[in-house]
């Protein structure tokens, strides 16, 4: 009988039952076509990570690029990048933590939450502590037309800097959130507006130009939503997604659709899978944002060391055209773990990023499909097959992948998929069977595997590929039977 497609796999299925939850794709993209298709929907290759730049300071705590320059914390030092990847330090950063960073396009403030803040100033090529007796200790800073905008670390206040003169400050230049008396968490400057977030509202301000106070609160812009991690609010698509939820409500990550209100973008399986972090995991996870052949990524982060660390991953394109929220997985390693990449900038034309291991600076390419050289684990688990309850057999299994693209020497020469399968929701899998997904040139390869045998109500199909070779999923199928035999 002829081949029935089966539905490739849009990241996380939107169900708490272990059968329906078992749906899952790791460093595949989900991808959902503009105009019509022969498939709707498909898992592309990811960008592969090469290395930009080396330095001898620690792992990135934050990025920003200023007048075309990329800096980063790396460890206790504050660096700058240049195009041909030579790193310069401009002086040292205390603490340890992720750190906060703006410019006014001359004057760079960074922020260690808890701890010192300090200017680096571009034309002087300086770095130096706020030491200002009217300046209080913060977490967060944005910059918010001509004033650098301070969140105090007791959650109380925020406060400004002088105009465009970060080194200096008023006592009487600060504000407070007024519509709730939550804790300030973190803020965002978005469609010149600044959002104050606290832990469960939110509330936005304008600058009015006031004698002691430049901002004021906007009337009615405010919404019932807070940031539960300082680290995880990100521009995203002409609006800003965060980290959080509302009174009573657990952590969720959720997308600002107004000024008065805020939409729910992760899924039932992701709310479940950050449930397992604790309020201080989760109050150190982040997020940050990359565009890549049209798609549009935000990631978010949560370290543990008690439990796996996980990065979830938003894509933005293909949940407008699916109608619906399509998330997936970056890992670094086989392993449940994280992806290593913690904070991106764009400079010189390329996406560069920072890393959590060590002071390496890394660069996002297209037709790598390595992590510095090393193997990235792709493995994708389809939705549940079933049909009304009723046993399937399948005589054959088809997995059809850009064919062809295997290399001419060493590991990938050949390239491996293998397959399992799970009977039991997910919670266990066969032995793996290897199948060619096709040498180079090999353009007409097909990737079948024979004799399927009985399903019982529903099984789980799992494709896994570590080749570093392009290997694009495009369409699975089987010839299914009803019925006993």
């Amino acid at each position: 009988m002829p081949r029935v497609s089966l539905p490739i796999p849009l990241g996380f299925y939107q169900s708490e039952s272990a059968p329906m939850s078992s749906q899952r794709c790791i460093n595949w993209v989900p991808m959902v076509p503009e105009g019509e298709a022969l498939n709707n929907r498909a898992l592309m290759q990811p960008s592969g990570v090469i290395q930009f730049a080396t330095s001898v300071f620690g792992a990135c705590r934050g990025s920003r690029e200023m007048n075309e320059k990329p800096y980063f914390v790396l460890g206790n030092a504050l660096v700058s990048i240049s195009a041909s990847g030579v790193v310069t330090s401009h002086g040292a950063i205390t603490g340890a933590n992720r750190v906060f960073m703006a410019d006014n396009g001359s004057k760079l403030v960074i922020v260690v939450p808890g701890g010192d803040s300090f200017v680096f100033d571009l034309d002087a090529a300086t770095l130096t502590k706020i030491t200002d007796v009217d300046f209080q200790t913060a977490d967060t800073v944005s910059f918010y037309r001509g004033f650098f905008v301070f969140t105090a670390t007791d959650g109380k206040q925020l406060f400004v800097s002088n105009l465009n003169a970060p080194l200096t400050f008023n006592a009487l230049d600060f504000g407070s959130a007024e519509g709730d008396p939550d804790r300030i968490v973190t803020q965002i400057v978005d469609h010149d507006e600044l959002s104050i977030i606290g832990s469960k509202t939110t509330e936005v301000f304008r600058n009015v130009g006031g004698a002691d106070f430049p901002l004021q609160i906007i009337p009615g812009a405010f919404t019932q939503k807070g940031a539960h991690t300082k680290y995880g609010v990100v521009k995203f698509d002409n609006t800003y997604l965060f980290i959080g939820g509302g009174q009573n409500e657990l952590t969720a990550i959720w997308r600002q659709s107004s000024s008065s209100s805020a939409v729910k973008i992760s899924t039932n399986v992701i709310d479940n899978a950050i449930q397992q972090y604790n309020k201080e995991e989760i109050s150190n996870a982040f997020t940050t944002t990359f565009a890549k052949k049209g798609q549009f990524f935000a990631i978010f982060t949560f370290y543990s060391t008690r439990i796996p660390s996980k990065t979830f991953v938003y894509n933005g394109t293909a949940s407008a055209l699916a109608g619906f929220s399509v998330w997936f997985e970056f890992q670094t390693g086989v392993t449940d773990n994280a992806w290593r990449v913690n904070s991106i900038v764009k400079a010189y034309g390329k996406l560069l990023c920072g890393d959590s291991v060590d002071g390496r600076i890394g660069q996002i390419v297209d037709n790598v499909y390595t992590e510095y050289g090393e193997q990235v684990f792709r493995q994708a688990a389809l939705k549940p097959l079933s049909q009304d309850g009723m046993k399937i057999f399948a005589g054959e299994l088809e997995a059809d992948f850009e064919a062809g693209t295997g290399l001419t020497l060493g590991q990938g020469a050949d390239p491996i998929v293998r397959m399992d399968y799970s009977d039991d929701g997910g919670r266990t899998f066969s032995s793996e069977f290897s199948r060619s997904i096709g040498k180079i040139g090999e353009y007409g390869h097909e990737t079948v595997w024979n004799r399927q045998g009985r399903f019982p109500n529903s099984r789980t199909i799992r494709f896994t590929v570590t080749d570093p070779v392009k290997a694009t999923l495009i369409r699975i199928a089987a010839t299914p039977e009803l019925g006993s035999q």
